[in-house]
């Protein structure tokens, strides 16, 4: 059996099509959990509808906690001998769960995973399924992971032991940039299906669509584990390699995104990756995949931070314009 759980609250606009979609699944030996996460509007009732007309679905109704707490909830009581995690405001081909079980069956790995396709105003991207599968251990696959975007919580099939071992950290925002590392330390071989069966909701109002102007210092937090976390295992060095590049490029790229829409002098996620810079020198500049370019500005974001942030804003002030006009 596999375990489906679904965090819920306030998707009353979206909640019925993504669980019709999962109710549909050709692959029907299903324990579908529905965590409803203290929802003030008509996400609670409809979940218990569901669970009147489909026996496979259980709710269970809690105080508000959040989206780490409500998936934790949701393996506390699961059965499954696989996790699938999807969120509530998304939805899935029918054969998706099938495919991903039949994966897993076929080249014995630990995790199966997919990648997704788009659905913007009720239109979903229209890209032609593709039939390629990549399979391999996760020291093979670490980079095509981070290249290819793949490091949400949904969208995998997951060995139940694996994912009880990787149990969310409560109230973090950005959960899923934490909690997969973790995931794939501990699984051996993994499969990736580039059919794109998983249908991704872009909501205007999202949290990490109101998130998109500002970064939580929770990213620079993350940033800072990860390191530590890669730095500590037996990944190769090339990957070890990769992945500094990747995490401090991230962070800058936020930071960017950041202080383009936020001169608040005191704001906690610029101070704090301002000191990950600063602390964490002797990594990035030996890390041979940062260009010296990148380096300079890392050094100048670190200890010459204000003449850094105003020659950005000055230097991209076209930019910002456009992408200020476009908001009215």
């Amino acid at each position: 059996m596999i375990s489906v759980i679904i965090p819920v609250y306030n998707v009353e606009k979206y909640l019925n099509e993504c669980l019709n979609s999962v109710c549909s699944q050709t692959f029907e030996n299903l324990e579908i959990i529905l965590v409803d996460d203290g929802s003030t509007d008509d996400s609670s009732k409809i979940c218990d509808e569901w669970s009147a007309k489909d026996s496979r679905v259980r709710v269970i109704h809690q105080l508000n906690a959040g989206l780490s707490e409500a998936r934790n909830s949701g393996l506390k009581y699961c059965k499954g001998d696989y996790i699938l995690y999807i969120d509530s405001d998304d939805s899935i081909e029918e054969d998706l769960v099938e495919s991903l079980m039949n994966l897993i069956e076929k080249h014995n790995v630990d995790i199966a995973m997919c990648t997704h396709r788009l659905k913007v105003n009720g239109i979903v991207e229209k890209r032609p399924f593709n039939s390629k599968i990549i399979t391999g251990t996760v020291n093979e696959l670490l980079k095509f992971i981070f290249e290819n975007g793949l490091w949400h919580a949904w969208g995998k099939l997951i060995k139940r032991e694996l994912a009880l071992e990787a149990k969310f950290i409560p109230r973090l925002i950005y959960e899923d940039y934490e909690n997969t590392p973790r995931l794939l330390l501990n699984a051996k071989r993994i499969a990736i299906s580039m059919d794109g069966r998983y249908i991704y909701s872009v909501r205007g109002d999202s949290i990490m669509e109101q998130r998109k102007k500002s970064t939580d210092v929770d990213f620079a937090k993350i940033t800072d584990e990860l390191l530590k976390l890669y730095e500590e295992s037996n990944y190769s060095s090339d990957n070890k390699n990769f992945v500094c590049s990747f995490l401090f490029k991230q962070l800058v790229y936020n930071y960017h995104i950041t202080i383009s829409w936020n001169i608040n002098k005191t704001n906690e996620f610029i101070l704090y990756s301002r000191h990950l810079l600063r602390k964490e020198k002797s990594k990035w500049l030996k890390c041979s995949l940062i260009s010296w370019k990148r380096k300079i500005a890392y050094l100048m974001i670190g200890y010459l931070p204000f003449l850094y942030d105003n020659i950005y804003r000055i230097t991209h002030k076209a930019r910002l314009n456009l992408d200020s006009q476009s908001e009215l």
